[in-house]
């Protein structure tokens, strides 16, 4: 599938946008695909490969548009329409402020179907796999979801490497700050490695953290611990099955 086909797929049941909105909503996924193709390409995959396994990884494009639809079935579009002058308003006065209102009420929606893969990932080496995931748990009213692991090399040693975000349930709610300060990855021995990096603001919150691996270990484990809580996800490592 071509990423001129899996727009219009997306787009497709979004039929009572403006011409200028589907715009605007082609114009945002075109910019998650770019994203999502800089970590493979900066890794060295060709770009027409690397264009191909980010269109995979995106999803379903049918469901992606019907998720959207759903998101806003109900709140009127012919209100949504007429809001887009205030919203003008709103994105000059955040200009001018440096709010970024309208940037974050786009992350709260984007999170939830195409995470960002446009962050550290710690400079991994000699990456040997690549693999998508998709591995919630609720904490509160936000989700954490497990999205992205990586198996390569980092400090020489054999490692893993695991991207993940956390989204308030609702459309547009404000989630925990703290992703990656308050979680851990550990191996199966109970190793752990360091934080090798996080992002977001107060509408989805991003982290990556690593931890070494052997060849024939099956999962690492994501731990977030809040106050009172703590959540732990078990992660599968392609290859796992394999012994040395």
């Amino acid at each position: 599938m071509t990423r001129q086909e899996f727009l219009n797929q997306v787009l497709s049941p979004l039929g009572r946008l403006t011409a200028e909105e589907r715009e605007n909503v082609r114009r945002e996924l075109e910019e998650h695909v770019e994203d999502r193709m800089e970590a493979l390409l900066e890794m060295g995959w060709d770009a027409e490969l690397a264009e191909a396994r980010c269109l995979e990884a995106m999803g379903d494009p049918a469901e992606i548009g019907r998720e959207m639809a759903r998101q806003y079935r109900g709140r009127g579009w012919l209100w949504i329409g007429r809001m887009a002058v205030a919203l003008t308003v709103v994105v000059c006065i955040q200009a001018l402020l440096g709010l970024g209102m309208l940037g974050a009420a786009w992350d709260s929606l984007s999170v939830r179907f195409c995470p960002s893969t446009a962050i550290s990932i710690g400079e991994l080496e000699n990456v040997e796999t690549v693999v998508d995931l998709d591995i919630r748990a609720e904490i509160g009213n936000d989700i954490l979801r497990v999205y992205m692991v990586f198996v390569g090399e980092k400090d020489g040693q054999r490692a893993a490497m695991v991207l993940a975000c956390m989204y308030d349930r609702l459309p547009f709610g404000i989630v925990a700050d703290g992703l990656a300060s308050r979680s851990e990855l550990w191996n199966e021995r109970g190793g752990t490695g360091t934080s090798a990096g996080g992002s977001g603001n107060y509408r989805a919150e991003y982290a990556v953290r690593w931890t070494p691996v052997e060849p024939g270990d099956t999962h690492v484990v994501w731990e977030y611990r809040a106050i009172g809580e703590t959540v732990r996800l078990e992660i599968p490592l392609p290859g796992g099955e394999e012994t040395v």
